[in-house]
């Protein structure tokens, strides 16, 4: 009786079911989340559209009492390491007596606005792609921090510049937020984010400071990943040079630094991995090397046409490049075998983006591996990309052996995109050929991190002399040192002595005077990172190392806010003054700071 009774309901809602579709068909279809991949383009800009997009991301972080920009308090006198302990000496003691820097030589310390700036949903700011990364993906940051607080330099800004002030510290190179500018990545400004960057370049003018400024370090705004996937569409290149003629047109007059991206290699190492497809649309073109090279075409193409505006039509006062990312390569031997690896390896970090020091195009290399992977520029865009950085920027913090790769020839694997190590098809390593490190480890957090100061020099001869020739002035835009197991102290007396970063830094900048007075090479600046890969002027978040991993020159207490310099800081200050840096004011800065 029971299997009678559900029959009856079964052909009874069948029966329904198709007098409905005579009268009201309903059309079906097979769905496929992940297949998508016509774009969909945004002219939404309402609060609501921002609101969803923060709910994409989750719930935000805020802090407890600074929630407000704070006016700065006067800066007491510092001091630092006493007569018990010295700072680190110089190895080039005799070789370097008397050595002074050039005229105009720039020096100052480098940050970016995710890592440090916090306050990451307030005034208007749109996410970035790390807000998503951050907190929606397990695992993509070590800790599974955020940088929904951090410093919060959104707020303090006017202290920590006043501490820059005190230090004599001539030049501070922070990046701009693009959320911040155009939460939706393109349409209508911000007017709260524009103000309080009109405050920044402000206050840092008053202080004497002058903004080396990176227009663009990694954070994208998510809603061009939801438009169009980000920098695999040809459209980012139109967004971004919106945002930066704005931002340009806006500050060149106190900006004699433009820098229009921060380490365009981060297509390789961080954005062909993002999670496309699962976390926001792929549009067809999902984690890999599509990806990569697809992003480094269009970051490439996006950096020469700002380049070429700002030449040819908006006139700028300043010099404008991008900030490349890449490290000295040490052949394991003299065989030929390990050059060629070592040259093919250059090929695919500096190479990459050496179309400004060359012909406009990419290496011979990339294109006989890489085939149809790599995309083609035009000859109108070759032409644009000839030529559109006025000096060579370097973010360099370590160095590798190379050579060969053991077990199969060089064509086994150019020709096979499934071979272990394509499609640099060399090897690289931070252990000499006899097996001993290349020098002391930075924090496990870094673990690609060693302090390796005789690099520097050889990586700028290599540079300027080697790689591209054409190159007239090279600037060291990032180097630093994550001092190991910082984070794990708990006595901040000990936290302070980081002597390893004090070594690093002493190291790299006698190298780096070597190289002008010994190689005469034309260096023309250095700023220092202090908390991360890339290090700032404070701890900061560390992007997949997190917050444990820390750069800064100065310690940040991440509940009080609170700013400590660090041995670090005395030993950068000491070593420009003894060498002739400029300082603010025109005196030899205030290497007796302490505790403010």
């Amino acid at each position: 009786m029971v299997q009678y009774a559900a029959l009856v309901l079964q052909l009874a809602f069948a029966m329904g079911a198709k007098a409905q579709s005579n009268t009201n068909p309903t059309p079906t279809m097979s769905f496929n989340a992940s297949a998508g991949t016509t774009e969909l383009p945004n002219t939404d800009y309402s609060n609501e559209r921002l609101g969803f997009l923060w709910n994409q991301v989750g719930p935000v972080a805020t802090h407890a009492k600074v929630t407000a920009t704070v006016e700065p308090t006067p800066e007491v006198t510092l001091v630092g390491p006493g007569e018990l302990h010295p700072l680190v000496a110089s190895t080039f003691s005799s070789e370097l007596t008397g050595a002074k820097l050039p005229p105009n030589f720039a020096w100052g310390l480098s940050a970016s606005a995710y890592q440090i700036e916090g306050a990451a949903k307030d005034e208007g700011r749109g996410p970035s792609i790390w807000d998503l990364l951050s907190h929606r993906v397990p695992n993509q940051v070590a800790d599974n921090s955020t940088g929904d607080v951090l410093g919060q330099h959104y707020y303090l800004y006017k202290q920590d510049f006043a501490r820059l002030k005190a230090m004599g510290t001539p030049y501070y190179s922070p990046s701009i937020s693009w959320p911040r500018i155009f939460p939706f990545g393109h349409g209508p400004v911000n007017q709260a984010g524009v103000k309080h960057y009109d405050d920044v370049i402000a206050e840092m003018v008053k202080n004497g400071i002058k903004p080396a400024v990176s227009l663009f370090h990694w954070d994208t705004p998510l809603a061009l990943f939801n438009e169009y996937g980000g920098w695999t569409s040809r459209k980012i290149v139109d967004d971004y040079v919106n945002y930066a003629k704005f931002v340009i047109s806006r500050y060149d007059k106190y900006v004699p630094v433009w820098f229009t991206i921060n380490e365009p290699q981060y297509c390789n190492w961080q954005y062909s991995y993002y999670p496309a497809g699962s976390y926001y649309p792929s549009y067809g073109v999902g984690p890999g090397l599509k990806a990569r090279f697809l992003c480094g075409h269009y970051t490439l193409l996006a950096h020469a046409k700002v380049a070429k505006w700002y030449h040819e039509e908006f006139k700028g006062k300043g010099r404008i490049t991008f900030k490349n990312s890449g490290n000295y390569f040490q052949a394991n031997s003299t065989s030929e075998a390990d050059k060629v690896a070592v040259q093919r390896l250059y090929d695919f970090v500096l190479g990459w983006f050496g179309g400004p020091w060359t012909d406009g195009d990419y290496p011979q290399s990339l294109k006989d591996t890489l085939r149809d992977l790599l995309p083609e520029f035009t000859e109108e865009e070759k032409n644009i990309i000839k030529g559109s950085c006025d000096f060579f920027a370097i973010d360099a913090y370590t160095s590798f052996y190379a050579g060969a790769l053991q077990g199969g020839s060089l064509e086994d694997c150019t020709s096979n995109s499934s071979y272990p190590g394509y499609p640099e098809c060399a090897a690289s390593s931070s252990s000499d050929p006899n097996g001993l490190g290349i020098g002391p480890g930075a924090d496990p957090g870094a673990g690609w991190l060693k302090s390796t100061p005789g690099g520097i020099r050889k990586f700028l001869k290599a540079i300027t002399q080697e790689l591209f020739p054409s190159v007239k002035d090279i600037m060291v835009s990032e180097f630093g040192f994550s001092e190991p197991f910082e984070s794990s102290y708990t006595n901040l007396q000990d936290a302070l002595w980081d002597l390893r970063r004090a070594d690093y830094l002493q190291g790299f900048m006698d190298n780096i005077l070597m190289s002008i007075h010994h190689d005469k090479i034309n260096v023309t600046g250095a700023f220092i990172w202090s908390i991360c890969k890339f290090c700032t002027v404070l701890d900061n978040f560390e992007w997949g190392s997190g917050i444990r991993t820390r750069f800064g020159v100065q310690h940040l207490n991440y509940t009080s806010l609170e700013r400590i310099p660090k041995a670090s800081t005395f030993q950068m200050l000491n070593w420009f003054k003894s060498h002739g840096g400029e300082f603010i004011g025109g005196g030899a800065g205030n290497s007796t700071i302490r505790r403010g």
